[in-house]
């Protein structure tokens, strides 16, 4: 009872200090004590103080638990990694919140800064050039061709770049067949 009692604080707290009545969206964090916080949250939606509510996971390691909670639950969002080098979700987590239609926000599409440096001095490939100007581009294009994803978190504060992910959204997205050669491509990297 003591951590269900946190996190009404928590959400009481952030009420008040972003002088809200409302929060779009409220998520439990990883997963954390969700069996404690979940029911908190419906209550929240419920009564109009929460828009919608959802979970977050960005460990491979908490993909079962993620399963399961979609099996029985039907949050609105769910929050997750995927990019061209972080896949496991794919196959399975993508398209099973697509079936339950929650709505997915996905995190680290450029692995928190990790995919540039695995491609520093790299050459873009030419044929990716149909599609994508730039690496962000290459990541992010890759990502909004899968039609299971509502939203891309695309780390950055620097204008510049913000400016480059935004025109990802120009142009044409990869097929499938432009896709798993994106995907043989990283792997060679």
């Amino acid at each position: 009872m003591l951590f269900r009692s946190v996190g009404i604080k928590q959400f009481r707290d952030a009420l008040r200090n972003y002088q809200r009545d409302v929060i779009d969206l409220v998520q439990i964090f990883s997963l954390t004590d969700l069996d404690t916080h979940w029911p908190s949250l419906k209550e929240w939606k419920a009564e109009g103080a929460a828009r919608y509510i959802g979970v977050t996971v960005s460990q491979d390691s908490r993909h079962a638990e993620l399963e399961q909670f979609l099996q029985r639950e039907r949050p609105d969002f769910v929050q997750m990694n995927y990019s061209i080098t972080e896949r496991a979700v794919e196959e399975h987590l993508l398209p099973l919140a697509a079936d339950r239609g929650v709505a997915v926000v996905i995190n680290r599409p450029f692995m928190n800064g990790a995919y540039f440096e695995r491609l520093e001095g790299t050459p873009l490939p030419d044929w990716s050039r149909e599609f994508c100007d730039t690496w962000a581009q290459f990541s992010l294009k890759y990502i909004l061709a899968n039609p299971s994803l509502t939203s891309v978190l695309t780390e950055t504060s620097d204008p510049k770049h913000m400016e480059e992910n935004v025109l990802t959204a120009a142009g044409e997205l990869p097929n499938r067949k432009e896709r798993r050669r994106m995907r043989e491509f990283i792997a060679t990297v």
